[in-house]
């Protein structure tokens, strides 16, 4: 099985510009999205026109892969470009990804450095920071066009309900200083998140509420051909029509039978390495056998990104690789326990030389890695006494569309370059 970095290596010969390939693009178009991006605007535009003493917020709210951050990042792109051309009024923009902030403090830390204000780590208390950037923003007369990521995640952090209350109050918090908040978060599920929501959270959030759905084949079709055609980044005539209606019906989703991913992330890297493939071989167009080895063999589903992964912390990335070994060992079952998981995480453990985690801080890291998704963990009554966690692939993924065995490569790659990289410091 050739693995990305084999990938890298191919001499181009159909892809035009790789980095127009990658999850961190944001394409000039968003075919399906239109929409969203209207309302959007419509909706903060007060903030955008210049509007003080007043928030505006719209929750983003679907599945991963479903153009959100897409939507969120081409309209801060495109407020860069009217600032410069003094189409509107001045105005600061911060995207934050809740999957690597924790704490009130991180989280303002993150905005000031959008704003490009440096602020040291330590020496200052969360309102001192508060203070500062609401004092930045005053003196310079901005408003602010807040988007957070991933705020699921956010949420079921310790800390979650402070953060958002604070932004939610921001102005009622410090009257005296008077800015426009133009607040975008971003959900992959509302209803379920919203049962971590304090009242004090859910009586401050007044939202207008867009929903993404999966993308069908069809809306994948046109989304791989404006990748290909309008952004150019990949020879138009490598890729046959048939070659874009197969990755897009692998991926597509179905509303009639409520099946498939309609992930738009994971139609582009299926397109993307498929055409690595190609080259590797010295060919000049994507084959169907391109695209059927890919599927089968190297692309794991967007949660389990390689980006995503590698911001996990080293004991999380082996519990993760002891869930997926402990499901390849047991494909029969539709989940494991925790106690097989613990067994094969102490094994991993001893081979690396670490000390494992106590049963407090696995069970912890455990609820970590279903808070991000990653997993799911049920609580269930056991069959001889007390109780027991059962842990499988999210039920939305389904085990058998989940290639455990790419999972589990990915994770020893990350976990072996992180203990390497220790023990050279």
């Amino acid at each position: 099985m050739a693995s990305y970095s084999e990938y890298r290596g191919a001499l181009h010969r159909i892809i035009i510009d790789e980095e127009k390939l990658a999850n961190f693009y944001v394409p000039r178009k968003l075919p399906h999205r239109e929409e969203h991006l209207r309302e959007t605007i419509e909706h903060l535009k007060p903030v955008f026109q210049g509007e003080e003493s007043i928030i505006r917020t719209v929750i983003f709210d679907g599945p991963i892969g479903t153009g959100k951050t897409a939507v969120a990042k081409s309209i801060g792109n495109k407020l860069g470009e009217y600032v410069e051309k003094k189409r509107i009024p001045p105005i600061a923009y911060a995207y934050l990804n809740s999957q690597s902030i924790s704490t009130r403090f991180q989280v303002l830390r993150m905005i000031g450095r959008s704003l490009g204000i440096n602020i040291p780590i330590r020496g200052f208390s969360t309102q001192d920071v508060t203070e500062y950037i609401i004092k930045f923003l005053d003196k310079n007369g901005y408003n602010l066009y807040l988007v957070m990521d991933e705020a699921d995640i956010l949420l079921r952090q310790k800390e979650g309900n402070k953060i958002l209350y604070t932004i939610l109050r921001l102005n009622e918090i410090y009257g005296k200083r008077r800015f426009g908040l133009a607040l975008v978060l971003i959900f992959r599920n509302y209803t379920v998140s919203s049962e971590y929501m304090d009242r004090s959270v859910q009586s401050s959030l007044v939202a207008h509420h867009l929903k993404f759905n999966p993308y069908t084949s069809k809306e994948l079709e046109d989304i791989l051909y404006a990748r290909i055609r309008d952004e150019g980044a990949i020879r138009e005539e490598a890729v046959s029509e048939d070659i874009v209606s197969m990755i897009a019906d692998a991926v597509g989703y179905d509303p009639s039978t409520k099946r498939g991913y309609g992930d738009a992330r994971m139609a582009i890297k299926i397109l993307w390495f498929a055409a690595r493939r190609a080259e590797m071989e010295g060919r000049d167009v994507i084959l169907p056998d391109d695209v059927r080895y890919v599927i089968n063999r190297d692309v794991l589903p967007t949660i389990y990104d390689r980006e995503f992964l590698e911001k996990l912390q080293l004991h999380e990335k082996i519990l993760l690789l002891a869930i997926a070994r402990t499901l390849v060992l047991n494909r029969e079952k539709a989940y494991v326990s925790m106690g097989m998981v613990k067994l094969e995480y102490e094994d991993l453990c001893d081979r690396y030389g670490i000390k494992p985690l106590g049963h407090t801080s696995v069970w912890e890291r455990v609820q970590k890695l279903a808070n991000l998704g990653l997993i799911e963990a049920k609580v269930a009554k056991g069959y001889t006494r007390g109780r027991t966690t059962r842990i499988q692939i999210p039920e939305e993924l389904g085990i058998n569309r989940v290639p455990l065995e790419l999972l589990e490569k990915t994770l020893l790659q990350l976990i072996e370059q992180e203990i390497s990289r220790r023990s050279s410091l």
